[in-house]
């Protein structure tokens, strides 16, 4: 459906599209859905189209999928052990991940 992800990405155009609409989208669509599900909607209704780009965003919970250099965004780690090793990765400092495990190399220093 385009969208119900971790990441929506609009064009200029589509955001002066939305602008000039808002009002008709929040009085004709409420606002009790999510984001993603109101601006689905909201952008349908007005007639701006979307594209999948399945190269911007893939959902993953292991961090070896921040070595891949051509992701916008990653899922949201919630182990903090995970989510120190993808910050290490995508600041140059490589770990070893083996089947969504990360050996830091270090102790992880929780406050």
């Amino acid at each position: 459906n385009g969208f119900l992800g971790a990441v929506e990405v609009f064009s200029k155009v589509a955001m002066q599209i939305y602008f000039d609409n808002a009002e008709g989208c929040h009085t004709t669509m409420g606002v009790n859905a999510g984001e993603d599900g109101f601006f689905k909607g909201c952008m349908d209704a007005i007639g701006v189209g979307f594209m999948t780009d399945p190269n911007l965003f893939n959902p993953d919970i292991s961090p070896g999928v921040c070595n891949n250099e051509g992701r916008a965004a990653f899922h949201p780690l919630k182990q903090p052990v995970n989510w120190q090793c993808c910050l290490d990765i995508i600041s140059g400092h490589p770990h070893n991940v083996v089947y969504g495990q990360c050996d830091l190399g270090y102790d992880l220093k929780i406050a």
